[in-house]
């Protein structure tokens, strides 16, 4: 297991570019369209998400079977597999590696149930199945197991919980007291050893004297400016919830929300978590500007201990010296060092979901009893109104429908129109038929439709 994001099989294995991606998915794409096989992905993260809940497991197993389905289908196609078993394989070992078993008969169990809601029939309804499935998808996933969630990254960035598990020896002030008189200390060495190379100079010779005190003084303003840039980047990294920014707490909910929803999208295998959630930062912070009463009522409910974090470190950063933590949305995101084209890339990922998920699955017709899915409603209606293009028109003009049932009997037929492909190929006896058609002594080289055509003249 690795502890740093960058040296993780994530990293390094996991994240794909866009046109890998469209490349992994030609297959399927030959028997649906890229709004329908979309609308795919939304149905068994849906079908994840409920299997999940019915074996009482936490977001974050969930959010790790999402990501392996994800995975899996890298290197395979729906329409050559199973996805039902498939997905409930997912969440079998995602409730182990998170440290959440349950038992293999439970996942089977409470997977029919699932399944049955949606009239599926193609599960096999038997433990053997989906254990030799566990093998299959550990070998397409190379065993990287280990997943890095953009809800850590949240959490640190609105500053609610640290980015480490530990602390550091020394405050940030005792560090740079240190740090300030260790450059000190290098500083007038430095200046002894200028003063010896002066000393020993050969002859009464000013000027090249004052050319090297004057070359010496510019270095030494080069490496204070170095160092001084340098101390701030440290003291500005450290990682522990200091020079952060103050995000009210429906901010921080919206945002959360807004990143349960990124697992029916594939951003996580296209960008690193951390862009994840600033993306989600930044989506929740234009959706709370456009409410301003929504923003001014949770501006004063703010979580307390963020309160004290924030104010300690106002408090800290004027004893160093340094700029004040941002207390503006604007100037909050403007501190990170991401790149701008591929932060707004994320953010126009996650808004162009809930367009096509408010066609697939109306607002109408989710259980409203549920707060998470009350919070769903209302991005999906704020979201997915500004960006709706409807569903696709039918060739009378009017609306396709296309809803869980539809995304049932879609994959039904995609994989029955595989099977009958691979048996029936287009080429399938291609040869044969040439050889056929041939007159009896001819070479190799006359053309086939020249033949065919002298036999039917014949004829």
């Amino acid at each position: 297991m690795s502890s740093s994001f960058w040296s993780s099989s994530h990293c390094l294995h996991w994240l794909i570019t866009r046109p890998a991606l469209l490349i992994s998915r030609h297959l399927d794409l030959q028997y649906c369209t890229p709004k329908q096989l979309y609308c795919l992905h939304i149905f068994f993260t849906q079908l994840i998400q409920k299997l999940g809940k019915r074996l009482l497991l936490r977001q974050i197993p969930i959010a790790t079977a999402c990501t392996f389905f994800k995975r899996f289908y890298l290197k395979n196609s729906i329409c050559e597999t199973n996805p039902y078993l498939v997905l409930a394989a997912c969440v079998f070992v995602a409730a182990k590696v998170e440290e959440t078993p349950v038992h293999i008969k439970s996942v089977v169990s409470e997977a029919k149930v699932v399944f049955n809601e949606y009239n599926i029939k193609l599960f096999p309804a038997e433990t053997n199945k989906l254990g030799e499935m566990e093998f299959y998808l550990l070998e397409d996933l190379d065993f990287h197991l280990v997943i890095f969630h953009p809800y850590r990254a949240l959490l640190h960035i609105t500053g609610r919980e640290p980015a480490d598990s530990g602390k550091f020896p020394l405050s940030r002030t005792e560090e740079d007291q240190r740090f300030k008189k260790k450059e000190l200390e290098t500083r007038k060495k430095k200046d002894e050893e200028i003063r010896k190379s002066n000393l020993n100079t050969v002859g009464n010779k000013p000027s090249p004297g004052v050319g090297l005190v004057n070359g010496n003084k510019d270095v030494n303003e080069d490496d204070e400016n170095q160092l001084e840039a340098k101390r701030i980047r440290r003291l500005m990294g450290r990682g522990s919830t200091e020079g952060i920014g103050e995000v009210d707490e429906g901010v921080l909910q919206i945002s959360w929300f807004i990143l349960n929803d990124t697992y029916r999208t594939d951003v996580h295998l296209l960008y690193p978590p951390y862009i994840i959630a600033i993306s989600a930062i930044y989506v929740a912070f234009c959706l709370t500007s456009m409410n301003s009463s929504s923003a001014s009522r949770t501006r004063t409910s703010s979580s307390s201990s963020q309160l004290n974090s924030v104010q300690s470190s106002t408090t800290i950063n004027e004893q160093l010296g340094l700029d004040p933590p941002p207390n503006s949305a604007s100037n909050f995101l403007a501190g990170f060092q991401v790149n701008l084209n591929i932060l707004f890339a994320c953010v126009q990922d996650i808004i162009r979901l809930y367009s096509i998920w408010e066609s697939f699955e109306p607002t109408s017709m989710r259980n409203t009893n549920n707060p998470q899915n009350q919070q769903q409603n209302h991005l999906k209606s704020v979201l997915g109104g500004a960006s709706m293009t409807g569903t696709e028109d039918g060739i009378d003009g009017k609306k396709e429908k296309f809803g869980f049932e539809e995304a049932e009997v879609l994959v039904r037929k995609m994989i029955e129109s595989r099977l009958v492909d691979m048996g029936h190929p287009n080429n399938a006896g291609a040869n044969q038929t040439a050889k056929r058609s041939l007159p009896t002594g001819a070479s190799d080289g006359i053309d086939q439709s020249s033949v065919i055509g002298k036999k039917r003249v014949r004829k």
